[in-house]
């Protein structure tokens, strides 16, 4: 499949909160877009969602976007891909053009992530991008208290 990035547009911020993800997987889904318009939701904003990137397929459907935000030593990255997408090597492909991308606009920065221990299927295609696991951490999330991978991708030389 063929990917092409590009800008997040409203309209697409918008569909994704209409992405739901099955079983465990559920406590990623978003809610409504009035709720994330009123609790400020970054993909709300027009100024924020400028560093959110969508990629769309060869029909021009929406199969998954990124977050990369410059957090001065480190760039942080955040993937979401469509439910009907997971297990089908997008996301694999998606971090790989992100972190060409990231390697561009921040040259020699890392890229850092964080990603729920349980979440094997996220932790292997990470691992596959080049990204190491760095740190076990225990936060409060708004669904309670989770445990996470801090993974780390330390860009090569060019």
């Amino acid at each position: 499949m063929k990917l092409t990035p590009h800008k997040l547009s409203q309209e697409q911020a918008k569909e994704l909160s209409n992405w739901k993800y099955p079983g465990e997987y559920s406590i990623y889904n978003l809610p409504s877009w009035d709720k994330m318009v009123e609790e400020n939701y970054s993909l709300t904003d027009d100024v924020k969602r400028e560093r959110f990137t969508g990629y769309t397929n060869e029909k021009g459907e929406l199969v998954g976007f990124v977050n990369l935000l410059d957090e001065g030593e480190h760039i942080f990255f955040g993937i979401g891909v469509k439910p009907d997408y997971c297990s089908k090597g997008i996301g694999k492909t998606i971090t790989k053009m992100t972190l060409t991308e990231s390697q561009k606009r921040f040259p020699d920065k890392p890229v850092v992530l964080e990603v729920r221990t349980w979440n094997k299927r996220a932790v292997q295609c990470y691992q596959s991008q080049g990204f190491e696991i760095v740190e076990v951490k225990k936060q409060e999330t708004y669904i309670g208290p989770g445990e996470f991978y801090v993974m780390k991708y330390e860009p090569k030389a060019l």
